[in-house]
């Protein structure tokens, strides 16, 4: 077998599965078949070897079983898989639905994801996930993956299914918070790990403010709004500035308070100007990475080493596949 799994913080279904396979007898004949679209998973693992000689297993994802086809008498076949996140996007509200009985935002995403997919692991890894949520009804037949979303969302926060299988709400990373250590580092040196690295700066997709609101008449609260921008003229991007004023806007009824309306903008603002500055990287495949870590990368003599939110990359499930990950907002480091 040989396929990739691609990891892409910025798609809704953040893991994706193209797997080729050679024999043609494992096209799927009954619905029953494992490589059928009823509803089958495919769990995939990838082997890391260490320079010790030591190996180890790590899992790359689960993944709903989309689309099979190929030459059925010579191969190969191609089958293609989407993470967990697809069939909550797939489900619509059965009946009007409303957030009034939950006791937070997670107890709220939770039930939910449970209720969709029986026997799903669900973590709060967020700040504000325990935090209460307001009141709002979903019309019968409308998007469930979407009501979710806008729960995480008006916390700061987003929601995700892990390489394990896991849904995850976790709070947006901030690219200027360099409390965090680095899970790995992408090194230029003789043992390094880094093959080559290309830098971008862009424009397009920026955001230098974002301001969130709400109002809700379930809760009869006042409308509530509130900005965060970057204020620092040190900062190139800075509102005001010969940048400009590039706004961003995003309201949910789900905000009912100025504090919540700022932690909900500020977050935003994290990825809202963190597109500006992407470096592109080919390695050594590590595929024990996930979207949204933080890796310390080391150009040698060329640049000064910097700390990275990793967006996006691809893991090879075959020896001779390359590794690029792209990465967002490189501060440099301490």
């Amino acid at each position: 077998m040989d396929g990739t799994v691609r990891v892409d913080r910025g798609s809704e279904t953040r893991r994706s599965l193209s797997l080729t396979i050679a024999d043609p007898s494992e096209y799927p004949i009954s619905p029953t078949d494992q490589f059928g679209v009823y509803g089958q998973q495919i769990y995939v693992e990838c082997g890391l070897t260490y320079l010790d000689g030591s190996t180890e297993r790590v899992p790359v994802g689960t993944f709903v079983i989309t689309g099979v086809g190929g030459n059925i008498h010579t191969g190969p076949l191609t089958v293609t898989g989407a993470g967990l996140e697809v069939l909550l996007r797939r489900a619509l509200w059965d009946t009007a639905t409303s957030t009034a009985g939950s006791g937070s935002v997670a107890a709220f995403i939770s039930t939910h994801i449970e209720d969709t997919i029986p026997g799903a692991a669900f973590v709060d890894d967020s700040t504000d996930g325990g935090s209460a949520i307001a009141s709002k009804t979903w019309d019968a037949n409308s998007d469930k993956w979407s009501a979710l979303s806008e729960a995480a969302a008006s916390i700061g926060a987003e929601l995700y299914c892990d390489a394990s299988g896991t849904f995850r709400l976790a709070d947006i990373p901030n690219p200027d918070d360099v409390s965090f250590q680095p899970v790995w580092v992408v090194d230029a040196g003789e043992r390094g790990v880094m093959v080559s690295a290309n830098m971008q700066l862009s424009s397009e997709g920026v955001f230098n403010r974002v301001v969130a609101s709400g109002e809700n008449a379930e809760d009869r609260t006042a409308p509530v709004s509130a900005e965060a921008k970057i204020a620092a003229p040190s900062d190139p991007l800075w509102y005001g500035g010969p940048f400009g004023k590039v706004t961003k806007a995003f309201s949910s009824s789900l905000i009912t308070t100025t504090a919540q309306a700022y932690q909900a903008a500020l977050s935003m603002l994290y990825s809202a100007k963190a597109a500006n500055r992407t470096v592109t990287l080919e390695s050594v495949p590590n595929p024990a990475l996930e979207a949204g870590d933080r890796i310390r990368v080391v150009y040698g003599d060329v640049h000064p080493e910097e700390i990275h939110i990793v967006h996006a990359f691809d893991i090879p499930l075959s020896v001779s596949g390359g590794f690029s990950i792209a990465t967002v907002s490189g501060k440099a480091a301490s």
